[in-house]
């Protein structure tokens, strides 16, 4: 928030959050995935798996894996060195060709009360018809900086990237997050 605020409001804000972590339980109600709630960002994930397909997706996946080199980061902002999109999917895109593995990843979106969530929807996939995916959420507001659209684009990339690197088991080199 940018502004102090009195303890009422503060109360009423955090009521606010309480009903649109409600709403969020009810929409999501009834639905076969998971759940994950975290209490500062929120996060959503929804897995799924293939019923057919999955011995030999998960052979060369394995195989995959078995040719994966950590990727080395490549990239610096904020202080830190990091593994960007680019050097992800150029280290692990050969390889997965080579299997029969590809990724998809689709932009999503959703409210959460008057909160706009944006988030990024894996999906690996073998040639034999195995698959997997997963999506992640994460809330997304306009700064001093970058309007609400820049910022969605930002949080897009940033969770392209771990969505890969999750949905594959890659490693990298690092220290996003850290203050190294």
């Amino acid at each position: 928030m940018d502004k102090k605020m009195t303890k009422q409001e503060t109360f009423d804000y955090i009521e606010e959050l309480e009903d649109n972590v409600k709403e969020l339980n009810e929409e999501l109600r009834g639905r076969p995935e998971r759940l994950v709630i975290q209490v500062n960002e929120i996060t959503i994930e929804n897995s799924a798996i293939a019923e057919t397909g999955m011995g030999e997706f998960f052979q060369a996946l394995s195989n995959a894996q078995g040719e994966f080199r950590a990727t080395h980061k490549g990239s610096s902002g904020h202080g830190y060195d990091y593994a960007d999109l680019d050097a992800v999917l150029s280290n692990s895109s050969p390889i997965t060709s080579k299997f029969g593995i590809s990724i998809v990843q689709m932009n999503v979106s959703k409210m959460l009360g008057k909160t706009p969530l944006v988030g990024v929807k894996t999906i690996v996939g073998h040639e034999g018809g195995g698959w997997i995916s997963g999506e992640v959420y994460m809330p997304t507001m306009k700064t001093k900086m970058n309007s609400l659209v820049q910022m969605a684009g930002v949080n897009i990339t940033y969770l392209r990237r771990y969505g890969v690197q999750s949905a594959l088991g890659l490693a990298t080199t690092d220290n996003d997050g850290r203050d190294d």
